[in-house]
């Protein structure tokens, strides 16, 4: 299945966009390959034929658009300045991921620099300077995606790819959502995939086959991708101390740590971040 333009890919100059971007052929359902981590029944996996983009699929994705907070996704590096201060955190002695939340709290002044070094940084990517810490993420190495919930309040159950649902809305809704930008502070490059389609699209076309079902916020991720599961999914690379900003609200995806050695840490910020 061909790509629909949709979302629209920027990156700054520090970035090699187009060499970081790989495509495959669609999805797969967890239950089908059974990866032995426990997922809900209805997660869903990209397949592994990851392969170099075709001029006219980049063209697609970078070709002149709008581009808004709902449909555009950024990939950038952050300041020298901030790898300089990230580094002295130390976070490669962490021994396990409970350790990563103490090492920022090791040296308080440390920790103000890096918080006034944040700050400056953030405030250029927003107009509005409207944004707050949402929380730093931690994952285990060799994960196909790495998001999941707690089941029962007990039990870790991963997802697959799926849409962030930060605030109550609906498909037609999610475009108001805010954006959010995600940073690597890891030592190795970590993978965010997605479908380049945003959920008002997606929904139109699910709505289609399903006319006389709610389509919801909840169920359409599983009615796409069984509709379309050779539609492309994209996988970008996100290097260490390099940032994507992306209305995860809004479109399909997960991040991955498939290949790694070490942890995974990424630092998250919600807002209205619409400089990339």
């Amino acid at each position: 299945m061909n790509l629909k333009k949709g979302m629209y890919l920027v990156g700054d100059s520090c970035s090699n966009l187009r060499e970081q971007l790989k495509i495959n052929s669609g999805v797969i359902a967890e239950k089908v390959i059974n990866t032995g981590i426990d997922y809900f029944d209805n997660a869903y996996l990209p397949n592994h034929e990851w392969r170099d983009m075709a001029d006219t699929e980049y063209k697609i994705l970078s070709g002149p658009g709008q581009h808004k907070m709902f449909n555009t996704l950024g990939l950038g590096e952050i300041p020298d300045e901030l790898k300089t201060l990230f580094k002295k955190i130390k976070l490669e002695e962490c021994k396990t991921l409970f350790d990563v939340q103490p090492k920022f709290q090791e040296n308080e002044e440390l920790t103000l620099q890096l918080n006034n070094g944040l700050n400056k940084f953030l405030n250029q990517k927003s107009d509005a300077q409207k944004y707050h810490f949402h929380r730093i993420t931690r994952s285990l190495p060799g994960m196909h995606t790495t998001t999941f919930h707690l089941h029962n309040k007990e039990h870790i159950k991963y997802t697959g790819l799926h849409i962030d649902q930060s605030t109550k809305f609906t498909p037609n809704t999610a475009y108001k959502s805010d954006n959010r930008i995600s940073i690597n502070i890891s030592e190795e490059s970590r993978y965010l995939y997605f479908v380049n389609l945003t959920l008002k699209q997606i929904y139109n076309d699910v709505k289609k086959h399903y006319q006389d079902l709610s389509v919801t916020s909840d169920n359409i991720v599983e009615l796409f991708f069984s509709l379309y599961p050779d539609y492309p999914i994209i996988r970008i690379e996100v290097k260490p101390y390099q940032y994507y900003i992306a209305p995860t609200d809004n479109f399909i995806h997960d991040g991955s740590t498939l290949g790694n050695k070490k942890f995974d840490i990424t630092m998250v910020f919600v807002g209205e971040f619409n400089n990339y």
